[in-house]
């Protein structure tokens, strides 16, 4: 009787603890050799995009990272729209294959103008990936609403923080493209720049000068008042 006893006992505390066996880091390991669930795929962008708020970097631990990556391209493979762009910036901000993944946001950019997708490579910019700033660039007319504002609001920020690296992705453009380019930043989301951030844009182009320069100069003026005229 007393080893049926310690029997049970030994399944009772078995059965207890099994769950948290199960748990890492809060997450349910996935059941070996069965592969990656649907519902695991869909819940990973819930995980790394919170409420919609897209990160600018992703701290994870290698495992962590490791079942990241491998649920993203789930996502990427199997999704369309919204979910398939989330899923190839993510794979890009963990640096998983990151020139494939960014050139398939360029592209995607170059061919829908679509507003969610420039905020996407704007935050790889951001993370430091200073070769997007002309792949920004060359794709901006000017004529899209929506995208103009928040791309004349990128533009803006960078001539106001970044003159120098303005400048220079600006030197690729023909001259009539670099005037644009600056008149869109001066306007930048459509009421223009504070006038405290005109006079120190202006300040730091004439410092730094030559005609490209000057022509930003110009360009920012013109797109101040335009921003201005129209509120």
């Amino acid at each position: 009787m007393r080893l049926r006893f310690r029997f049970f006992e030994y399944l009772l505390v078995a059965l207890l603890f099994y769950p948290c066996c199960t748990v890492v880091s809060g997450q349910p390991m996935p059941a070996p050799n069965k592969g990656i669930s649907p519902a695991g795929s869909r819940d990973i962008l819930n995980q790394l995009v919170p409420d919609g708020m897209i990160p600018y970097s992703l701290a994870l631990k290698p495992a962590e990272k490791a079942r990241a990556i491998r649920l993203l391209e789930v996502v990427k493979r199997d999704e369309t729209g919204r979910q398939r762009q989330l899923a190839i910036y993510l794979l890009a901000t963990l640096g998983h294959d990151y020139e494939r993944n960014r050139d398939e946001l360029v592209r995607s950019w170059q061919s829908t103008d679509d507003d969610g997708i420039m905020e996407l490579l704007i935050h790889l910019y951001e993370q430091g990936h200073k070769e997007l700033m002309r792949s920004l660039f060359a794709r901006g007319n000017g004529d899209n609403v929506p995208t103009s504002e928040g791309w004349g609001y990128f533009l803006g920020n960078q001539v106001e923080k970044n003159p120098r690296d303005f400048l220079a992705a600006l030197a690729t453009f023909s001259p009539e493209k670099q005037l644009m380019l600056c008149t869109c930043a001066g306007e930048e989301d459509g009421g223009g720049m504070e006038p405290e951030t005109e006079r120190k844009v202006l300040a730091n182009l004439k410092n730094i000068g030559g005609d490209r320069a000057n022509r930003c100069a110009r360009g920012v003026r013109t797109g101040n008042r335009y921003g201005r005229e129209s509120y």
